[in-house]
């Protein structure tokens, strides 16, 4: 996804917000949802509490569908003809359902119901098993002879499994999923509370209406009766996909080693797979499910969704029609290809295909939600908010849409900006302090990177900004989480968190808004085809350019990993998926960056902006990079010793060596020998130089720290420790020149932007006075200090348009002396020649102050004619 994420403390100081990374791939759209339905009863294991060891329900439990029909029938003959087990017809039908049997399932489906002619369980599988052999007669009618039967004979189903179906029959005709649990779940729940079924179906429910937590906690009941079920371990990995990253794949591989053909599983790694980019090895996960089940729906649906992205529109209308060749109706097909293509942000294409598969069933909530996720991020608004309403009314215990309408109502508040071709929505006290910085900022970066890019936008172009992290994460992904991403862009949408909704720290906003709107140029330009490397690579790079401040820098860490953690370009896009830690994830942006920085400087721009042509035509990646500027293997091979003469000459006389362990109490004397030890090692001289300076060893702290700055300018460790010791020897000019050159590295640190105003100030040195309190109204507008900082400065060089500005800003954060403030915004405004609203601000001023004297003399000095050119003389 094209999202922005915090900084680690280990690079230059800036904070991270631990994020779930999980979150990256799996939160944009509801992935893992819609395989199957949530009634689909296929590839739900039928409970082994009932049989002995080697029955058919363990043996389809490990996967051996063939041994399971074969017990199964072995089990039925045994029991003779007058003998009563439905479950045995069931357990076949689902085997064979499972190889793709589908006539066979459809035949033992009649044959069950001629000898249990009053089963609802057989008809409920039935019900299914004929739509996939395109008998839509039968599967209405054993559909519609449900209720009949239930309700002309309710005293015949009373067990267990018989008030399980009907609590998934009423379900699937949208009956309200509270009044189903207290019907038919929890009564059964209350008769045999170890019985896994209904854990598994109260779970399934809660999976299936987006709540993750209750979910889980069935699940695990489940496990905690049969410890090896697959499916429950396949059914809890949904449940942490988007917490628990390392949960997730701990079930998912779980449920894979007790069944390597659960087909659920496997799509998942598909899923991944395609996610990352890695498309031959999606279809070698692919060929392995076909070898199961040789024209399953699904994975010929993400065949489809992979010819697309190939851009094979022969090939994906094929598979597509091979998908629906035995359900002709199925809407869970066109779902799954427009899923994957919105979740790699070909919104446009995506959203076509959920409206297909509401053409075949326009109840289908999966597509229909997607469609509204996908019409919201299109910037469709009107329709996308209506669907979301529609799927509320339609099941109130939807908690995607729950969340969107939430959030709506939260929205209403918002004020809307516009300009140029922008339409901002604020929260209106954050829109009127620093409202017209952002339309400012996107003005600036739109005009140079439009022209750069040679880009056309289309408009408009809708910036929402979010007070609150939850209602920027449920806008964004669905759902509440992604405490890590600042911003995120969708081609013509950009979410992004405002400084109160982060946590752990701050973060620039203008370097996060110039990251996502350089996504906006990218992905418009090439129709949102581009990998996501190359598009990260390009908003970091951009940034970078813009500000030498912001972006990803490289740092003693990203040396080492350059050196011994490389990945391939070809694989770079992957690096996103699934990171091991959140360093690994703030290293895959730094070396997209250096991918880009790598093109531009050995093949240029213009090579770049042709691959990026080329994309938009929808020439994948490789061939698209073949054509203009290597082969990927090349280019592997070339960017890999480019990386690795990057880290080798990034202070190469520096030795980089950490302890294995240093103890708590290291002090002094420890750094002391450890750099006589080890010369001009740089973890070393930093942090003898922080020790000395806690012991109050002034000089020699600051001898220590100016090495290590000299041996590494770009790291950013030793400054605060050198302006530590020159603010503590009380060398003030030494402070602030260090300072100013940390400030050239560290773009997110409002303690050293308020140090530097309070230097600044002390210097008189009203130009850098202005820049520093910019810098920290970028970092947290909301605060006074900045404004206040910029007032001063704009009044004492006679800036009275900024000071206009700044005085606004500071009369909507509840001054303490309201009548000065709006003394001064007259005197500001009369100083622009623009009498009428410096005679509103003096009349205000003397409604806080009437006996204000100064404001008095204003006021007839304004009110003479003409008026006076320069007030502030006339007054002294």
């Amino acid at each position: 996804m094209k999202a922005r994420s915090k900084k680690p403390i280990a690079a230059k100081g800036w904070s991270w917000a631990c994020i779930c990374l999980s979150l990256l791939p799996f939160l944009l759209c509801n992935r893992l949802s819609a395989q199957t339905n949530v009634d689909d009863p296929f590839t739900s294991p039928v409970d082994a509490t009932r049989l002995n060891d080697g029955t058919p329900d363990q043996l389809f439990n490990a996967g051996q569908y063939e041994l399971a029909i074969k017990k199964a029938i072995e089990k039925q003959e045994s029991i003779g003809r007058f003998g009563n087990d439905e479950s045995l017809p069931i357990i076949i039908a689902r085997s064979q359902m499972a190889m793709g049997q589908y006539a066979n399932a459809l035949a033992t489906t009649k044959a069950g119901l001629d000898r249990y002619e009053n089963s609802i369980q057989i008809r409920w599988i039935g019900h299914h098993v004929a739509k996939f052999n395109n008998d839509l007669e039968n599967s209405i009618r054993w559909y519609g002879e449900i209720e009949t039967l239930a309700t002309r004979s309710s005293w015949r189903y009373r067990d267990t499994q018989d008030q399980l179906v009907l609590g998934k029959y009423y379900l699937s005709k949208g009956a309200d999923a509270k009044q189903v649990l207290k019907s038919f779940f929890q009564p059964a729940l209350k008769k045999n509370a170890a019985d896994p079924s209904i854990y598994r179906a109260i779970g399934q429910l809660s999976l299936d209406k987006g709540d993750y937590g209750l979910a889980a906690e069935n699940f695990t009941r489940v496990l905690e009766i049969l410890p090896e079920d697959a499916d429950a371990h396949f059914r809890l990995a949904k449940c942490f996909l988007r917490s628990d990253a390392e949960k997730a794949t701990e079930h998912l591989n779980q449920a894979l080693a007790i069944n390597p053909k659960h087909i659920e599983a496997m799509l998942e790694l598909v899923d991944q797979k395609i996610g990352s980019e890695d498309y031959e090895g999606a279809k070698t996960k692919i060929e392995a499910i076909r070898k199961i089940h040789p024209n399953h729906p699904a994975a010929l649906a993400f065949l489809a969704a992979i010819a697309h992205l190939e851009n094979q529109p022969n090939l994906e209308s094929k598979l597509r029609s091979l998908a629906l060749a035995s359900w002709k109706g199925n809407p869970a097909v066109d779902h799954i290809i427009g899923r994957e293509l919105s979740q790699k942000y070909r919104f446009l294409e995506g959203h076509k295909y959920q409206r297909r598969a509401l053409i075949y069933d326009d109840q289908y909530l999966e597509a229909k939600i997607q469609l509204a996720h996908d019409l919201l991020r299109l910037g469709q608004e009107e329709e996308g908010w209506k669907l979301a309403d529609q799927v509320f009314n339609q099941d109130q215990y939807n908690v995607l849409a729950h969340n969107l309408l939430t959030l709506r109502d939260e929205m209403s508040s918002f004020r809307t900006l516009a300009k140029d071709g922008f339409i901002v929505r604020m929260s209106p006290a954050e829109a009127a302090i620093y409202g017209d910085r952002v339309l400012d900022l996107l003005s600036r970066v739109s005009e140079e990177l439009t022209k750069k890019y040679q880009a056309e936008l289309q408009t408009p172009i809708v910036i929402e900004v979010f007070p609150k992290q939850r209602d920027f994460a449920i806008r964004t992904f669905g759902l509440p989480g992604g405490d890590g991403f600042l911003g995120v862009c969708f081609g013509r949408v950009i979410t992004m968190n405002s400084p109160a909704a982060q946590r752990g720290g701050f973060t620039s906003w203008e370097s996060v808004l110039w990251h996502e709107f350089c996504h906006v140029v990218t992905l418009q330009k090439t129709n949102n085809r581009m990998p996501r490397w190359l598009s990260e690579g390009i908003s970091v790079y951009e940034e970078k350019l813009a500000d030498s401040a912001w972006g990803e820098s490289m740092s003693r860490r990203y040396r080492e990993m350059l050196l011994n953690e490389l990945t391939p370009v070809s694989q770079l896009s992957g690096a996103f998926l699934r990171p091991p830690s959140s360093a690994h994830l703030q290293f895959a942006y730094y070396e997209s960056s250096l991918v880009v920085e790598y093109l531009v400087d050995q093949h240029g721009l213009p090579k770049l902006i042709k691959v990026l042509d080329e994309l938009a035509l929808g020439t994948p990646i490789n061939k698209a990079l073949e054509r203009n500027i290597e082969p990927i293997d090349q280019l592997d091979k070339n960017f890999a010793a480019f990386a690795t003469k990057r880290a080798n000459d990034f202070a190469p006389k520096v030795d980089w060596t950490q302890p294995e362990s240093v103890p708590p109490e290291a002090g002094v004397k420890f750094w002391a020998d450890w750099n006589q030890a080890h010369p001009n090692n740089l973890f070393g001289l930093v942090s003898e130089a922080a020790a000395r300076l806690q012991s109050e060893d002034f000089d020699q702290a600051i001898e220590l720290a100016r090495t290590a700055i000299q041996l590494c300018p770009e790291d950013g460790a030793a400054y605060p420790v050198l302006a530590a010791g020159y603010r503590r020897a009380e060398q003030f000019d030494e402070e602030y020149a260090t300072l100013q050159r940390f400030a050239k590295l560290e773009a997110s640190d409002p303690d050293l932007y308020i140090r530097l105003l309070e230097l600044s100030d002390q210097r008189s040195d009203w130009e850098s006075m202005k820049t520093y309190a910019h810098r920290l109204a970028a970092v947290n507008p909301l605060m006074k200090l900045p404004h206040q900082y910029l007032s001063k400065a704009a009044e004492k060089t006679d800036d009275f348009r900024s000071n206009v500005q700044a005085l606004t800003v500071l009369a909507e954060m509840e001054p303490l002396d309201v009548a000065d403030l709006r003394y001064r915004l007259a005197i500001a405004y009369n100083e622009l020649e623009q009498k009428e609203p410096a005679l509103r601000q003096v009349l205000m001023a003397l409604e806080q102050a009437p006996r204000y004297r100064d404001a008095h003399l204003l006021l007839l000095k304004l009110v003479k004619e003409p008026a006076p050119k320069t007030v502030k003389e006339n007054l002294k």
